[in-house]
């Protein structure tokens, strides 16, 4: 899949509806996924965005996590039950619902960040001091993760 790259700060509707940045919309378009994205409930504060076939391969990993641990369980309730399907409208856009917005503190604006295989959707503050707080580390990360 091309990445997902980039980051744009959009804002949301008197109907909570956001446009897709163009660039991460043509890349969902390249993935037969501009009809529909799957958004969930991400990591550090953030939510997980998702082409279909992105959603597919994550939750197939998810479902063979091992049924006996409890923690697995959990991870499993947490997850499908913060995951919502996306419909995009001819415009690019998508209704950001309640419970997703409320997960990452989103309001009125929200910051689209391209991680690769997904996107991530962050209310504009936290993204900014997530970055500040972690790009000193660039290069220390980037020695661990480029090995």
């Amino acid at each position: 899949m091309q990445a997902l790259t980039g980051q744009y700060t959009h804002t949301l509707d008197e109907k909570r509806r956001v446009s897709i940045p163009r660039k991460i919309l043509e890349t969902l378009r390249a993935h037969d996924s501009a009809d529909e994205i799957v958004v969930t409930a991400g990591l550090d504060g953030c939510l997980f965005l998702y082409t279909k076939q992105g959603f597919e391969e994550i939750a197939r990993k998810v479902d063979g996590s091992p049924l006996g641990e409890e923690s697995t369980r959990d991870f499993q309730r947490n997850f499908y039950s913060s995951t919502e399907r996306c419909p995009v409208d001819g415009n690019g856009r998508f209704l950001l619902g309640d419970t997703l917005r409320a997960l990452a503190g989103i309001a009125d604006r929200v910051t689209f960040v391209g991680s690769g295989q997904r996107g991530e959707l962050w209310q504009p503050d936290a993204w900014a001091e997530r970055q500040t707080r972690t790009r000193a580390h660039y290069t220390t990360q980037a020695k661990d993760v480029l090995r």
